[in-house]
């Protein structure tokens, strides 16, 4: 009887895992040879269009191909969602380059005529839709705001349904791999109240949303604030570029995932992830892996809803976060900033590369990594330089109350080569944010770190070759800077103050286990008072057990991670507990705070 019910039971396994698969489809989509009149069952008889999609309807565990090599001047609206066991597929089919789902239609060779009424070289072309993006042969163009000022090639204005451009012969001989091409479509993807779809080896281009406006090239948000709402979306291996909005705009959607994606040359934000419906938690998610790099406003943007303000139309007393988010090995530059979170608690932003974000076209407040009105995040192992500001920023957002970055964690992080500071804390209430095991160099209009408020902890860093070593200061919106740690630093070649406490800092302070190097009679600054290190420790009483000599970098002058290593003989060595920090037994980062009792 056992045996039996055993095989029953093997039996009752084999038949609904039968079923089930029987009910997973994969439809194919060919622009070329595609026909939506045939089943879209193989690659022999495919569908043609989009709109067949968008018409159709599928089932968790269904696939889509899209050709490789084609190329679709629609917006796919996916209609269906998968289960979290059995998402819906999007993918490519085929050899050759990814499949291409296009915001932007081809301007008709023949429709370009000289504008009489303009400047020479100056061809206009009437277009269909208020176009907001123009891209030319594949490279994105410039807006202007009349017609006069087009000067160059890659030059557009619009107005009126005439599109103008800039070209020295007709635009249909100088621009034919593909031509030039006017925004007509928000979007290129969207998946508004769509779920558990993973879409994977698709490019996306010329979605023509503004930014800030509904759409971006791919756009996944809320039906209205009832829902249902975009949840367990995965974005893999994907495209999206030249939008005139966001390139990928995620709002109200938890568990999603952006793996190994290249998201460039959109005006609004890379990639946008925002909180803006009570009804709807983001409580997990990440954003791995990827490039993004020449969009207008941020990079990779967490955002939620200040307090009191409104977003999408409801106003949220006490704000709505974001939490549990993951950005991790990421590339991110030349945007308006790196990473950016507003309103983000309790998430990781780890391992990645953010530089030369310095694009000002949108406001972005040119920071490798931002933290708005986050708390209890940690920022470790990144490496931030040539920002066009400070490598990373803790401040407060912009609700009422306002709340601050509290209870961070910037650790292990190499801050280099940035325009202001390396580490800069502002704002009442931002407060006890630990600033540890940081190797920051090459500041010279700034500090290495600059801090106001109460009870942070500055211990274990390096600083080299910057204006101010560490800032205290007050403002006409914090009156009160005390209470803050600043031990176990090494503070080298600092070339106005390695210590400046600015006037109105009352304290107090713990300034202990620090090397300071070389001495000069202004490396100290107590509130005005111009001070060397034995002026500024008997005047502070700060430092005592602190020492003033060469830590010995490997490199004499040092401008690399490595350089930093420091020498058998450097007095920092030996001189504290042991960190075993992650850069190395010999590091600067690692072995700063080894020296002291």
């Amino acid at each position: 009887m056992a045996n039996m019910k055993k095989k029953l039971f093997l039996l009752t396994l084999l038949v609904f895992g039968a079923g089930t698969l029987a009910q997973a489809t994969t439809y194919y989509v060919d622009s070329s040879t595609g026909n939506d009149a045939n089943n879209g069952l193989s690659e022999a008889s495919p569908w043609k269009t989009l709109a067949k999609i968008n018409s159709s309807k599928f089932a968790p565990g269904d696939i889509i191909l899209l050709r490789r090599g084609a190329t679709w001047r629609e917006q796919l609206n996916f209609p269906s969602s998968g289960s979290p066991n059995a998402p819906i597929i999007i993918d490519a089919y085929g050899s050759g380059e990814l499949p291409v789902i296009s915001g932007a239609d081809l301007v008709p060779a023949e429709s370009w005529s000289p504008c009489q009424a303009c400047g020479a070289n100056i061809w206009e072309a009437p277009v269909k839709a208020k176009t907001n993006v123009v891209i030319f042969d594949g490279i994105k163009g410039n807006k202007k705001s009349a017609s006069t000022e087009l000067s160059s090639s890659g030059d557009w204005f619009s107005d009126s349904g005439t599109l103008y451009v800039f070209s020295n012969e007709n635009p249909s001989a100088a621009f034919r791999h593909p031509g030039i091409e006017s925004g007509a479509r928000p979007s290129g993807l969207n998946l508004t109240g769509i779920a558990n779809v993973t879409v994977r080896n698709i490019s996306i281009s010329g979605a023509n949303a503004a930014p800030y406006g509904e759409g971006a090239g791919i756009f996944a948000i809320t039906v209205h604030l009832a829902g249902p709402t975009p949840e367990g979306l995965t974005l893999s291996h994907v495209i999206v570029s030249n939008g005139a909005g966001d390139g990928i705009h995620i709002e109200n959607a938890n568990r999603c995932s952006v793996d190994a994606v290249l998201v460039h040359d959109n005006d609004g934000a890379g990639i946008e992830v925002y909180h803006s419906n009570g009804k709807f938690p983001i409580d997990s998610g990440s954003i791995t892996n990827s490039e993004v790099h020449h969009n207008g406003f941020n990079g990779i943007f967490l955002v939620g809803c200040p307090r009191a303000e409104r977003c999408r139309s409801v106003v949220y007393p006490d704000g709505l976060t974001i939490t549990n988010f993951r950005i991790t090995g990421n590339k991110v530059h030349d945007n308006g900033a790196g990473i950016y979170l507003h309103e983000t608690n309790g998430s990781l932003i780890s391992g990645n590369v953010a530089y030369s974000n310095t694009n000002t076209t949108r406001k972005g407040e040119g920071y490798c990594v931002g933290i708005s009105g986050s708390s209890s995040n940690i920022v470790e192992k990144n490496d931030c330089y040539k920002a066009r500001l400070a490598g990373i920023e803790l401040s407060i957002d912009t609700g009422r109350p306002p709340f601050g970055s509290s209870d961070n964690i910037i650790r292990y992080n190499v801050v280099h080569d940035d325009g202001t500071h390396g580490i800069f804390t502002n704002y009442d209430p931002s407060q006890h944010n630990q600033i540890v095991h940081n190797l920051i160099y090459n500041h010279p209009q700034g500090a290495c770190i600059m801090a106001n408020f109460i009870r942070h902890e500055i211990e274990n860093n390096t600083c080299f070759n910057s204006r101010i070593g560490i800032h205290l200061y007050v403002s006409s919106t914090t009156r009160k800077t005390g209470s803050i740690i600043v031990k176990n630093n090494i503070i080298v070649n600092s070339s106005l103050h390695h210590i400046l406490i600015e006037k109105g800092v009352d304290g107090p302070f713990d300034f202990s286990g620090n090397d300071y190097f070389p001495d000069g009679a202004a490396a100290f600054n107590l509130r005005g008072q111009q001070l060397n290190f034995a002026g500024w420790r008997n005047s502070s009483g700060q430092d005592a057990q602190s020492i003033l000599g060469d830590p010995a970098f490997k490199a004499s002058v040092p401008g690399q991670p490595l350089d930093f290593i420091l020498r058998p003989n450097s007095p920092a060595l030996g001189k504290g507990a042991n960190l075993n920090g992650e850069f190395g037994a010999n590091s600067a980062n690692s072995t700063v705070g080894q020296r002291q009792q």
